[in-house]
């Protein structure tokens, strides 16, 4: 016997999960990262100052379809109304549900930031919708928590390159890299800074490698 094919399925945070009528035949994964403009005095053009990433992006078109007489239903917005559900307010959570997309495994879980209907086929008689066409815009969600776990993975343990933007101090700067704001010293005595009260907009500062020896309370 030939297995059934397995439907992408949309389980939300709360309320019910949501399996669809048909798969979609392509879906996209968008990536992207900040940056920030710097403009050093008497330059060409602006240092590009990484900032952080963005959340990635998934893009997918959904398919409603009541042709079937066997679907028992003429009206595609009934079956389209779960789908169009996962981008408003639930009543308990007072926002819109994050939501575990899985097809083959998970593929992303977000929330739904954006969604667009077209409507393809009408009933000749009563003018009903038959065929709705969903695309979804999704952006991963993950938690504080998980973000910071995340960051700690990244070892600061390696020379970096920074540049000072306007209201920046070595503190600021050393919070950013260590975690730790009295760790401004390495950074002034490696980059040999004869007044490290006063940074320049534009200077382009290393932040060296930290070592457990240097780092606060070891």
């Amino acid at each position: 016997m030939a297995q059934k094919p397995q439907k992408l399925r949309i389980t939300p945070s709360a309320g019910a999960a949501v399996e669809v009528l048909f798969n979609p035949t392509e879906y996209t994964i968008s990536q992207s990262n900040l940056y920030a403009d710097v403009r050093p005095e008497g330059t060409e053009q602006p240092i590009l100052q990484f900032v952080g990433g963005d959340a990635d992006e998934l893009s997918l078109d959904l398919l409603i379809d009541t042709t079937d007489p066997s679907r028992g239903v003429r009206d595609a917005n009934k079956l389209a109304k779960p789908i169009l559900d996962l981008a408003r307010i639930h009543k308990d959570l007072h926002a819109p549900p994050v939501c575990t997309f899985a097809w083959g495994g998970e593929i992303m879980k977000g929330v739904v930031t954006s969604l667009r209907r077209q409507f393809l086929l009408f009933d000749p008689a009563s003018g009903v919708p038959m065929r709705i066409l969903i695309s979804l815009s999704v952006k991963r969600y993950r938690t504080l928590s998980e973000q910071i776990t995340g960051m700690n993975r990244q070892s600061p343990d390696r020379t970096k390159s920074v540049v000072v933007r306007q209201g920046d101090t070595l503190p600021s700067i050393a919070e950013g890299a260590y975690g730790d704001a009295a760790m401004w010293r390495p950074i002034a005595e490696h980059n040999k800074l004869a007044d490290p009260a006063r940074l320049a907009p534009g200077l382009v500062l290393e932040v060296p490698a930290i070592v457990p020896a240097l780092r606060r309370g070891a």
